[in-house]
C-alpha cells in the first residue's frame, strides 16, 4: 500500500496499513530545501520542486501545494508585497464598502495572478509524483473568509451587524462564484484534493454561522462535488460550537486544530467526514523530537480510530520547526499499530 493508497483509503473509511501523515507546509519547506519564499511564491516551477524535496527530506504520504491566504485578493486586483524570504502581504483592502465589489470582475484562473501560479504547480506535482502521494491543492479560502479578506476583517464583522442582510448576501454571493471558478479549475489539474480555509467563521456566533457562512459553504461544495477529487474544509481555532453545522456540508474531510479534541471533533461531524489533525503547532516548532514522538502516539491512541483519520498539525506549520520534529511525527505514525 503506496502513499496515495493509504491516504485516499483512510478518506473514505476503508481499513488501512497505518495511519497516514502530511503536513500544512510552506514556510518550513523553503527553510528546509534552500528556497527563498519569494522564489516560492511567484515560480509554480520552483514551488512544485520546493514541496517534492520537502517530502522527501520528511517522508510523509501527501503534499500540500498552497501559498497564502491573498491568492484571491492579488487575482481580483489587489496589490501585493512578496518580501524576498518570507510570508506575501498586502497592507490595502480592496472594498472600500461592502458594496464595492459590484466593481470586480470573477477572474479568469488561468491568466489571473497568483492562480494561475498555483495550477502550474499543482499539474507539475501532479505529472511528478501523483502516482505514489496524496495530493492536496489549498485554493485559498472559503466565502466568508474571502469576504473578510475583501473588507478586512474587522470592517466585515462591522458590516454584519450594520449592514443590509440583501447586500451581505450579495457579497457573500459573490465570493461563493470566486472559490467554485478557481475550484474547478483546480481540480481539472488531477489533484486528489482541494481544500479551502474558512476559519474568520470561527469568530462568529452558531447563529451568525448558521445565517452568512454555512449556506456559501454548501453552495460552493455542492458546486464542486460530483468527481473523484476530495473536498475538505479547513477553519483554525475553536470549532466545537460549528461542527454539527459542518456535518451538512458535502465533503470528505474537515482539518481539525489543536484547540479541538480529536475525540470531540469525530463526534460532532459524524462518521462519514474523515479528519486530519491535531497536533499543536506551537508544541512542534518548540519541543524536541521525542516530545513530539510522544504526543503523536497519544493523539493517535486517544481518537481511537483505525482509519477515516489523517494526522497532522492542526494547522500551517510553522517557520523554524526542526526537521526532526517533522520526521518524527511520521516516524510515530509508522510505529503505531492500528
Amino acid at each position: 500500500m503506496n502513499s496515495l493508497e493509504r491516504t485516499r483509503k483512510s478518506i473514505h473509511m476503508e481499513p488501512v496499513d497505518r495511519i497516514p501523515v502530511f503536513p500544512i507546509l510552506i514556510a518550513p519547506a523553503c527553510q528546509l530545501t534552500g528556497v527563498m519564499q519569494s522564489d516560492y511564491s511567484l515560480d509554480p516551477e520552483v514551488m512544485a520542486d520546493t514541496l517534492i524535496e520537502a517530502r522527501d527530506l520528511i517522508g510523509n504520504d501527501g503534499i500540500y501545494v498552497s501559498r497564502d491566504n491573498w491568492v484571491y485578493h492579488e487575482a481580483l486586483g489587489g496589490s501585493m508585497t512578496f518580501p524576498k524570504d518570507d510570508e506575501p502581504y498586502s497592507c490595502k483592502t480592496l472594498l472600500d464598502s461592502i458594496m464595492d465589489f459590484r466593481k470586480l470582475r470573477v477572474p479568469d484562473p488561468e491568466t489571473a495572478p497568483g492562480m494561475k501560479t498555483l495550477l502550474a504547480a499543482a499539474r507539475k506535482v501532479v505529472n511528478e509524483v501523483g502516482d505514489k502521494y496524496y495530493i492536496q491543492a489549498n485554493i485559498d479560502c472559503g466565502p466568508f473568509s474571502l469576504a473578510a479578506i475583501l473588507r478586512g476583517t474587522q470592517n466585515f464583522m462591522i458590516d454584519l451587524a450594520t449592514e443590509s442582510e440583501h447586500q451581505i448576501r450579495d457579497l457573500l454571493n459573490f465570493c461563493t462564484e470566486v472559490v467554485e471558478v478557481f475550484g474547478k479549475a483546480m481540480i481539472a489539474t488531477g489533484v486528489h484534493g482541494i481544500q479551502y480555509g474558512d476559519s474568520v467563521a470561527s469568530l462568529v456566533s452558531p447563529e451568525y454561522y448558521r445565517k452568512f457562512a454555512l449556506p456559501y459553504q454548501k453552495k460552493s461544495f455542492n458546486a464542486l462535488s460530483g468527481t473523484e477529487c476530495d473536498l475538505w474544509l479547513h477553519i483554525c481555532g475553536k470549532t466545537g460550537h460549528l461542527l454539527h453545522f459542518v456535518r451538512e456540508l458535502n465533503i470528505q474531510g474537515f482539518e481539525v486544530d489543536a484547540l479541538v479534541e480529536m475525540t470531540a471533533a469525530r463526534k460532532l461531524l459524524g462518521d462519514n467526514i474523515a479528519i486530519k489533525g491535531n497536533l499543536d503547532t506551537t508544541f512542534l516548532l518548540q519541543k524536541g523530537a521525542d516530545e513530539v514522538y510522544t504526543a503523536t502516539r497519544k493523539i493517535l491512541k486517544t481518537c481511537y480510530l483505525k482509519t477515516g483519520i489523517i494526522m497532522s498539525p492542526g494547522c500551517g506549520v510553522p517557520r523554524m520547526t526542526p526537521l526532526e520534529n517533522l520526521q518524527a511525527m511520521v516516524k510515530a505514525c509508522e510505529d503505531y499499530r492500528i
